[in-house]
C-alpha cells in the first residue's frame, strides 16, 4: 500500500489559499495548495506561519490581518488588545460577517475560545474570570452606510453560500430586491411606532419587514430602530431572530383546523376550560378577562379569542400544526413537544422574515414563496 504523505496543517493551507491562491475550485489549484503548504512547512516555523496567517485572514469588511482589525473593531494597535478583546477578534475569522451581526453568537465562541485555552494552560483561572467579566465593547462603526440590517443580512448570505474571502476580494455586483421608496417609508413608520410602543408598553425596540407575496422578494428591511444605537444592540437583526409571536400565530392554527375538514361556521365555546396535560393544569384567558359563550371560528378569529384558539389547536393537532408550519417556512418550530396548547398563544419562537412570508401564503391562497433578497450577482 502506498504511505499517505503529510501535508500542510489546515492552518497552513488556510494562509495558501487567503494569501497565494485564488477561490477557484479545481484539482489543479487543491494540488498547487497541497504542495505550497508543504514547502511552506519546510521552509517556515509555526510561530512564522502563524503570524503569516494572523496578517493575511479577513476580519470582516476591509479589515485583512490582526491589526487592521483590532483598528477597526476597538481602535487600538494589536498589541494594546487584553485577553476577552483577542479572544473576540479570534472567534471572528470562522465567519466575519455573521458573528459580527450576531454577537451573542460571537460571546459564546469567545468564551469557548477562552476556556480552551485555560484547558491548555495558556490562561490562568483567574485571567479567565477577568476575561469573560470584561465588557467587551466595539468601536462605532461609520453611520453612513443605507439600509444596514438589509446589506448586512445579503452579506452573511453570500458569505454563507461563497466564503468571506471571495465575497470582499472578486468584486461582485450584487443585485437585490430592496426597494429605496419602500425602505424609506418603512424606516419612517417604524420610527414613528416604535416611540409610542416605548411610551405605551416600555418597548425599547422594533422591526419590520415587508415582502411582495407573489414572489417573496424583500421589498424593505429594518432590523431595530437604530443600526448605530448600542444600548438596544441596534446591529442585532431582529427580523432574523427567534422571538415570540404571540397571538400572531392562531392564523396558522385555524388554516390547519380548516385542512382537517373544520369550517369557518364550526361553533366553539369560549368558555373558562383546564387543559390539563400530564397533571399539569393550563387554563388560558381571554385578554378582556371575558367568556362569550358559543362562538364561530370565524368569530374566535376576528376576536383573537384566546380559549377558542387553544381549543381550536387541540382539535387540528400540534404536530400537524407543527408540520404545517414547516411547509410554509418557518424554521425554528422543530419539536412539537416543547410547546403543547401554548403554541398558538405565542409559546414558540419564529423569525419575523419568516412569519411575514408564511402570511404570504394566506395572500397567495396556499402559495409559498421563501423570503428573495438577492435577485442576480456579477462577477
Amino acid at each position: 500500500m502506498g504511505k499517505r504523505i503529510a501535508g500542510g496543517s489546515t492552518l497552513t493551507q488556510q494562509l495558501v489559499k487567503n494569501a497565494i491562491l485564488t477561490s477557484e475550485r479545481s484539482v489543479a489549484r487543491k494540488i498547487k495548495e497541497f504542495v505550497l503548504a508543504y514547502r511552506i512547512e519546510q521552509k517556515f516555523s509555526k510561530d512564522e506561519i502563524l503570524q503569516l496567517y494572523l496578517n493575511e485572514i479577513p476580519y470582516g469588511s476591509t479589515a485583512y490581518g490582526i491589526e487592521a482589525a483590532a483598528r477597526r473593531y476597538f481602535g487600538i494597535s494589536a498589541k494594546d488588545l487584553n485577553l476577552a478583546q483577542a479572544a473576540a477578534l479570534a472567534a471572528l475569522p470562522k465567519a466575519p460577517t455573521y458573528y459580527y451581526n450576531n454577537q451573542d453568537a460571537l460571546f459564546a465562541r469567545q468564551e469557548y475560545i477562552l476556556k480552551e485555552m485555560q484547558k491548555l494552560g495558556y490562561v490562568a483561572d483567574d485571567q479567565l474570570k477577568d476575561a469573560l467579566l470584561f465588557d467587551l465593547k466595539f468601536k462605532e462603526q461609520s453611520a453612513d452606510i443605507i439600509a444596514p440590517h438589509f446589506v448586512m443580512y445579503v452579506k452573511e448570505l453570500l458569505s454563507e453560500k461563497y466564503g468571506e474571502q471571495v465575497i470582499e476580494r472578486e468584486g461582485f455586483k450584487i443585485y437585490t430586491t430592496l426597494d429605496l421608496d419602500k425602505q424609506k417609508i418603512a424606516e419612517e413608520v417604524l420610527q414613528k411606532q416604535a416611540a409610542e410602543n416605548q411610551k405605551n408598553y416600555n418597548a425599547a425596540n422594533a422591526a419590520l419587514v415587508s415582502l411582495d407575496p407573489k414572489t417573496g422578494q424583500i421589498v424593505a428591511l429594518v432590523g431595530s430602530r437604530d443600526y448605530f444605537n448600542e444600548e438596544i444592540d441596534g446591529q442585532v437583526n431582529v427580523a432574523t431572530r427567534p422571538r415570540q409571536p404571540g397571538s400572531s400565530l392562531k392564523p396558522l392554527v385555524y388554516a390547519m383546523a380548516f385542512a382537517k375538514g373544520y369550517t369557518p361556521d364550526t361553533v366553539l365555546y369560549d368558555v373558562v376550560t383546564n387543559f390539563a396535560v400530564s397533571g399539569k393544569p393550563y387554563e388560558p384567558h381571554n385578554y378582556d378577562s371575558k367568556e362569550h359563550g358559543p362562538v364561530t371560528m370565524r368569530q374566535a378569529l376576528a376576536g383573537s379569542l384566546n380559549i377558542p384558539a387553544v381549543k381550536t389547536l387541540y382539535l387540528a393537532g400540534v404536530e400537524q400544526v407543527v408540520e404545517r408550519a414547516q411547509a410554509m417556512g418557518y424554521t425554528t418550530l422543530t419539536d412539537p413537544s416543547r410547546y403543547g396548547l401554548s403554541l398558538v398563544l405565542g409559546g414558540g419562537e419564529v423569525k419575523l422574515l419568516e412569519h411575514t412570508a408564511a402570511y404570504g401564503v394566506f395572500a397567495r391562497e396556499g402559495e409559498f414563496h421563501p423570503p428573495v433578497a438577492i435577485l442576480k450577482i456579477e462577477d
